[in-house]
């Protein structure tokens, strides 16, 4: 009997499905992609649907998912086969290391469980009193500002989350730093999404104008960190904070420790985790209720109500519901980390569709929050999409991740958020001056691409 032929053999393969995407090659849409990426990724849902895929060679390719229950798969049902990979977590590590938003495996696992208690709901409790000061002492300040002259939003709230980050985790003074941080994060930040977008381009340490200028930032970031660090192993002292869980807790399989290389990557990691993304969130936040005062009044009469003049505590949070919308809907519209990428480990299907290993998958809460099948009139503003009794997919809103990688602040952003946003309305109404240039600067995190000015008008 003659051997079947290599036609046969070829025709008789189980055909690769692969999703829908634009034909374009490699460079077409990695030139389009580097241009606008938000743009380049919503026209590209709008017309490919929940899962496309873009071509880099005959046999790999990268994936945008925006269906949540595609979303689901990946994060939470089995997220084991999508680590954060290659791609996406060597250039997270030029600012994070091998802190826990870029960590894999054991040591990610290892981490999380040394710093999940410090925000256990009784701990986060004990932290109302510092977020209260810190937002009082900004309020004070803008007491005594002329009601004429414009605040860069942008750089008050990046102030005063540094500010809460600083005296929450590390009882530390941050906000003499505010200026040298800002500055480095936004190089950083700025670089990152460089190395992303142009992923040939010389490695950070070849000496380029670019790499020596990102070097500098990250060494400023670097000195700031470690004189936390050094500073409290210097005074010994138990505060009770993130950080002293981290230098103190041993892990209960190998009772290690962190080692100082390992604090500095938690520390930078938390600066921006902690204090970057909920600044700009608060930024985004009252731009949008000053372009809607309809909302703004809403809120200030449910914080009236609730509060009646005073300061809110703790207990007061569940009754603030409202304002907890409020912010929701914020990180709806402007979710600070626009963008996640995960990478397969192992060949899986999404949707019907075959995903060979190694491909990347992103994934963005930006473009997933604005899909009209799940959010009517989605570029509205409307606060009450997030009443108690909303239904809608799981994975249709996810601007702290989900599945196990959870956004581990998560809570003590909400709170924060809570607080310096019922303070503020108590006091004062935010006006954005208009004529401003608010088109979005697609770093990792959402930044209005130049200053967010705002004014203020003093409530009776």
């Amino acid at each position: 009997m003659q051997p079947p032929s290599s036609n046969i053999l070829r025709r008789s393969r189980p055909a690769f499905h692969q999703a829908p995407g634009p034909k374009r090659p490699f460079a077409g849409n990695l030139r389009a992609a580097a241009r606008d990426s938000i743009a380049f990724y919503e026209d590209a849902t709008r017309e490919f649907g929940g899962i496309v895929r873009f071509s880099y060679s005959k046999n790999r390719a990268w994936h945008l998912i925006s269906d949540p229950a595609m979303i689901e798969w990946v994060l939470q049902t089995n997220f084991k086969n999508y680590p954060k990979g290659f791609f996406f977590s060597k250039r997270l590590r030029l600012l994070t290391g091998d802190g826990l938003i870029s960590s894999e495996g054991e040591l990610w696992l290892r981490q999380r469980r040394l710093a999940q208690p410090a925000f256990h709901r009784q701990r986060l409790a004990q932290l109302t009193d510092l977020m209260r000061d810190a937002a009082r002492e900004m309020l004070n300040r803008w007491d005594k500002s002329p009601a004429a002259k414009p605040l860069n939003i942008s750089d008050e709230t990046m102030r005063l989350t540094l500010q809460v980050v600083g005296r929450a985790l590390f009882r530390t003074e941050l906000a003499h730093h505010a200026d040298a941080t800002y500055d480095a994060l936004t190089q950083i930040l700025a670089y990152i999404d460089f190395r992303m977008k142009h992923p040939f381009a010389a490695s950070e340490k070849v000496p380029t104008r670019r790499n020596k200028s990102f070097l500098r930032a990250k060494n400023a970031l670097d000195t700031i960190a470690l004189d936390i660090i050094q500073a409290r192993h210097r005074s010994g002292k138990d505060e009770g904070d993130l950080l002293s869980m981290l230098m103190q807790v041993r892990d209960e399989d190998s009772g290690e420790g962190m080692s100082d290389t390992q604090l500095l990557d938690e520390v930078r990691t938390i600066m921006l985790a902690g204090h970057e993304t909920t600044a700009m969130a608060l930024a985004w936040t009252w731009n949008l209720l000053s372009e809607n005062p309809h909302i703004q009044r809403r809120l200030e009469n449910e914080v009236d109500t609730v509060l009646g003049g005073r300061e809110p505590k703790f207990d007061d949070l569940e009754k603030l519901r409202y304002t907890r919308q409020v912010f929701e809907e914020a990180l709806r519209l402007y979710p600070s980390f626009w963008l996640l990428a995960r990478q397969a480990k192992e060949a899986d299907t999404i949707g019907g569709y075959d995903i060979r290993a190694g491909s990347t998958i992103a994934l963005s809460p930006y473009i997933t929050q604005r899909l009209p099948q799940f959010w009517p009139e989605p570029e509205k503003f409307d606060p009450d999409r997030f009443v108690p009794d909303a239904v809608r997919p799981k994975f249709s809103y996810f601007p702290f991740g989900g599945g196990p990688r959870l956004c581990i602040g998560q809570n003590f952003a909400l709170m924060e958020a809570q607080i310096i946003l019922a303070m503020t309305a108590q006091r004062f109404r935010l006006t954005t001056v208009p004529g401003q240039n608010l088109e979005l600067a697609q770093t990792l995190t959402l930044r209005p691409r130049d200053d967010l000015k705002m004014t203020l008008e003093k409530r009776e």
